[in-house]
């Protein structure tokens, strides 16, 4: 294998994040343990390039035919009217969820929850609020696990298993797929299209770390969407969830209520422009297919 083939596959398997989840294959949680980055980093490398290897360098890892058609990786889309999404990872959690649903109500906005399957299967009646408001959810894998640390079964455990638990409580299915952290590999999109989803990232956030004043984040989101973003915003704490009296876990949950609390005036901000807030699927249907090449991309500060 030649040096630079080793460095990418090295890259292709690290994630930001310094937590492990002590979760078995078959769902089973443990605890959250704080974890050195370089050491993290270092298991990932060596699981990536063992996999490489034990597939012979082959693009897949010798499953079966895969004719699962057409799907999307959509960070934002080209629209001819003024529509933009908004979406709500990690929940659902009585801390965030019924106030986001008071919001979105109030302003008239119909959004997709990314939905973390074991928070559902702890707050079933709150996903139902959730769909009887009339809002779509999406797959936001069973526990938040970092994908690009997990093995082939691993990732799919993590994807069928919150459709799975889902689908038993209620009748809706998933509209489609955001990874945790936006952290994706080439496995992960293939069971995502397996499952039949469009997998969304996002381009705009609740802004920069540094804005901790409830009226700054509000006019950052308020004044930042325009036509054909997908706007990404929280529910829930992730991994945290596992763990609330970390010292991560605390940082989310504080970063998630200025969030909620800068909601009501980002979304009249928005709708003040003139701009309609819908959920993924409603913003992918009513969008252009962009050419060949696709548009420059570009980024938000």
């Amino acid at each position: 294998m030649s040096s630079s083939r080793r460095q990418f596959l090295g890259r292709a398997g690290l994630g930001i994040g310094g937590l492990v989840v002590g979760a078995a294959a078959g769902g089973t949680i443990g605890t959250v343990v704080a974890r050195d980055d370089d050491d993290v980093r270092a298991e990932a490398r060596a699981a990536a390039e063992a996999r490489f290897a034990e597939a012979g360098g082959a693009a897949d890892e010798g499953e079966s035919v895969a004719r699962l058609g057409t799907h999307r990786v959509v960070w934002n889309t080209t629209v001819t009217s003024p529509i933009a999404c908004i979406s709500f990872d990690d929940g659902p959690t009585p801390e965030f969820t019924p106030r986001i649903l008071e919001a979105l109500a109030a302003a008239g906005v119909t959004a997709t929850f990314n939905v973390m399957g074991y928070n559902a299967v702890q707050h079933p009646d709150l996903l139902r609020e959730v769909l009887a408001a009339g809002h779509e959810i999406g797959n936001h894998t069973w526990t938040h696990r970092d994908l690009t640390t997990l093995t082939a079964a691993q990732t799919r455990d993590e994807l069928v298993r919150c459709r799975d638990e889902v689908a038993a409580l209620v009748d809706q299915p998933f509209t489609s797929f955001r990874p945790p952290r936006g952290e994706i590999t080439g496995y992960a999109l293939r069971v995502a299209a397996e499952l039949g989803y469009d997998t969304y990232i996002w381009s705009v956030t609740r802004g920069p770390g540094g804005k901790k004043q409830v009226g700054e984040i509000g006019d950052y989101m308020g004044q930042t969407v325009v036509a054909g973003d997908v706007l990404g915003l929280h529910d829930g704490i992730g991994q945290g969830t596992f763990d609330p009296t970390a010292s991560f876990a605390q940082a989310l949950s504080e970063r998630r209520e200025l969030e909620v609390q800068a909601l009501p005036s980002a979304l009249q901000q928005i709708a003040d422009r003139g701009i309609t807030l819908v959920s993924a699927n409603r913003l992918l249907a009513m969008s252009e297919a962009e050419p060949v090449g696709g548009q420059p991309a570009t980024t938000v500060d």
